[in-house]
């Protein structure tokens, strides 16, 4: 239900394959993802998928970015 909220409240981000290498591009696919399914346990948003707290901010945008590209293919 939340992810349901946050989907309509977040832009899409169609037109861009992938986010920026930036602090507001971390932040617009952090926004994104949580409003993403998992990959596994449909329950889950994406976001819990790639945070963990020994996980730099670079490889949870890299994941993110391969899962949206993945989508849009």
């Amino acid at each position: 239900m939340l992810r349901l909220l946050r989907k309509l409240f977040t832009p899409t981000y169609k037109e861009i394959s992938e986010f920026e290498w930036s602090p507001s591009g971390f932040n617009k696919a952090k926004r994104w993802a949580k409003t993403q399914p998992h990959p596994e346990v449909p329950r889950l948003s994406l976001w819990d998928y790639v945070d963990s707290d020994w996980i730099d901010s670079e490889y949870k945008l890299h994941q993110i970015n391969k899962i949206k590209k993945e989508q849009n293919v």
